[in-house]
């Protein structure tokens, strides 16, 4: 590969810390290309850009280099704690919890020239819970559940709407008459909280938490529920190292670098090359073939290269070394084998009708002898050994090993299909039959298109419904059931998703912060993200018992509050057993980190809380 050749040269910098003075040494020498600008091929753009709404990783990813928190996680490390002060300069936190002070940072400013400042943390904060809810899909609840007062707004959103009278009655009350965000002075600003929360800096560095300079916001639609957000769905305006440049539906989005960038000096006393690229472009290509080959080629930088090809890239080599050590080919770099906090997982419609194209049809999935059925026929080992090329562990929860609240005794389920076809035959004894007759003898199964993980675990569920009912001892419906699987575009996938559409979906989650009450949340409170699209509420578990949401919600809340550390993980046990006997999910595997890039890319460093930030990059001839 051929590039023009600019030599960067050794810098010895010192550094007056709290410990004294101690070198910084810049790396070894080395020749930096002359393009200076990253593109990545993607399998999707994200859902919105606007990090108070968006709530999917291709978001998060690009939010993440151009919208600032208050706090973050340390710069170059694995660290998952977020104890790096950002926007704030620091904080104090009262003896009983509730009261976080943070000192702001001075001198910063926004990409349109807005000075941040305290009422600029403020009017954020009042935009969030303004605007942030998505027609309840958004991720403000983890800043609403634990603010003073917040705990209202939520309710009102997801009782009568966003952006009812009843969601714009309880904001304006919060804005105006409860005490959650005050300004002490200029660069001093004070939060309240309804109870003790010890995960709420971690929560409010979750890019939900990202600062959009006021003056933008309220030139583009607001901050209040009857506000919109067109124009913020697709620009943006923050603190961070990139700016936006420009978002081309389908294809492409870029962002470029911010020469007037307020942490320059900083960064570049820990690494010399921060701010090398100048240009980062995430472009849409579902073809994992041609992502692959423009890779290697050099025609691109990055990719997304799936896991069912690792090995056209992965030499099973288990040390992660440099980037080089573990990888096949000579140009390419790659780095495997640590776990990540990210659980991949097939979650069951449960509701009791589904709407296909306006169609209304019973659902079969509502049958908890038809999810406990498929849940015995999965094969596991083929996701895990197969599909994922063992680059994965199993799973028997949504809070995954190496977190708090992970319970080592619940064991993941084992394929076995004497127990699937006893389901499946109490399923048709419960009235099955009739139900696949409801949906004319057809089930369709969806994928997100160009995930081909997913599209392969797709073909994993349709086989383990063909494999019960080709056993001998299985009943046999009246007449013969197709099953179809079917890809679908990110963005629309994810629309019939929220809106109930799907009778299965396939989904990563990756956390938002790193606390077992962001698995426990999302996955079972009734409110929360998945339960919400499926109908956890209202559904039947073994022998037609009705969930207990209440009772579970219940405990949620207990043990969010809990400041024993034993008391609260036994909540946590107790959670994961009743969502794990309700068969709500097929839990897949944990995820391990497999990042794969250019040869020429210098700038990775593993975190399980963020992909890559690019300030920290250069590209070398």
């Amino acid at each position: 590969m051929e590039r023009n050749q600019l030599i960067a040269v050794v810098v010895i910098v010192v550094v007056i810390g709290s410990a004294g003075a101690y070198l910084l040494l810049a790396p070894p020498a080395v020749v930096l290309a002359e393009d200076q600008s990253i593109l990545f091929e993607t399998i999707g753009l994200p859902d919105y850009l606007d990090p108070h709404k968006d709530y999917e990783s291709a978001g998060t990813d690009v939010t993440f280099n151009v919208y600032e928190t208050l706090f973050t996680y340390p710069f170059g490390t694995a660290e998952t704690n977020p104890t790096e002060p950002l926007l704030a300069e620091s904080v104090e936190i009262s003896a009983d919890g509730l009261t976080y002070t943070f000192t702001l940072r001075q001198g910063v400013t926004f990409h349109d020239g807005t000075p941040f400042n305290a009422t600029c943390v403020q009017m954020n904060f009042w935009r969030m819970l303004g605007r942030g809810w998505d027609d309840g899909w958004g991720p403000v609840w983890m800043v609403a559940e634990p603010i003073l007062g917040g705990a209202a707004v939520e309710d009102a959103v997801y009782e009568y709407g966003d952006g009812s009278a009843e969601h714009i009655a309880a904001w304006e009350n919060w804005v105006e008459n409860v005490s959650a965000v005050v300004v002490n002075s200029e660069f001093e600003v004070e939060i309240n909280l309804a109870y003790a929360y010890a995960a709420f800096i971690p929560a409010i560095t979750y890019m939900v938490g990202g600062m959009i300079s006021p003056t933008y916001f309220m030139a583009h639609g607001g901050m209040s529920p009857v506000s919109d957000d067109y124009y913020l769905d697709n620009h943006m305006c923050g603190t961070g190292p990139y700016i936006f440049d420009e978002w081309i539906d389908n294809d492409r989005l870029t962002v470029v670098l911010n020469e007037n960038y307020w942490r320059e000096a900083e960064a570049k006393a820990r690494n010399p090359y921060a701010g090398t690229i100048t240009e980062v472009t995430w472009k849409v290509n579902e073809d994992y073939n041609s992502r692959s080959l423009n890779l290697q080629a050099g025609t691109t930088d990055m990719c997304d290269w799936s896991l069912p090809n690792a090995y056209d890239v992965w030499n099973n080599v288990t040390t992660r070394g440099d980037g080089t050590l573990q990888s096949l080919l000579p140009d390419v770099k790659l780095w495997t084998g640590t776990p990540n906090y990210n659980v991949m997982f097939l979650g069951f419609n449960m509701n009791e009708y589904l709407n296909y194209s306006g169609e209304i049809v019973e659902n079969p999935f509502q049958d908890w002898e038809l999810r406990t059925a498929i849940s015995y026929a999965f094969d596991y080992d083929a996701l895990i050994d197969n599909i994922m090329n063992g680059i994965a562990t199993p799973l028997a929860g949504c809070i995954p090993a190496g977190l708090f609240g992970f319970n080592e005794d619940l064991l993941p389920y084992e394929q076995d299909m004497t127990d699937a076809v006893t389901h499946w035959n109490l399923a048709m004894d419960n009235g099955l039959d009739d139900i696949f007759a409801n949906n004319s003898y057809q089930v369709n199964i969806y994928y997100n298109s160009g995930n081909d993980a997913r599209e392969a675990a797709s073909l994993l569920i349709k086989q383990a419904i063909e494999d019960i009912i080709a056993d001998p001892a299985s009943e046999d419906p009246s007449s013969p059931i197709t099953i179809d699987t079917f890809g679908l575009e990110w963005a629309s996938y994810l629309y019939q998703v929220r809106n109930r559409q799907l009778p299965v979906f396939f989904l990563g989650w990756a956390p938002d912060y790193a606390d077992a009450d962001n698995y426990v949340g999302p996955f079972v409170k009734s409110i929360g993200t998945y339960p919400s699209r499926m109908g956890l509420q209202g559904s039947t578990g073994e022998g037609d018992v009705v969930w207990d949401h209440e009772l579970v919600d219940g405990w949620i809340d207990d043990a969010a509050q809990e400041t024993d550390p034993a008391t609260r993980e036994g909540i946590y046990h107790d959670i994961l057993d009743a969502i794990f006997e309700h068969n709500a999910f097929i839990w897949g595997y944990q995820g391990v980190e497999f990042h794969v890039e250019g040869g020429w890319m210098n700038g990775y460093v593993f975190n399980a809380m963020h992909n890559e930030y690019f300030y920290d990059y250069y590209k070398v001839a």
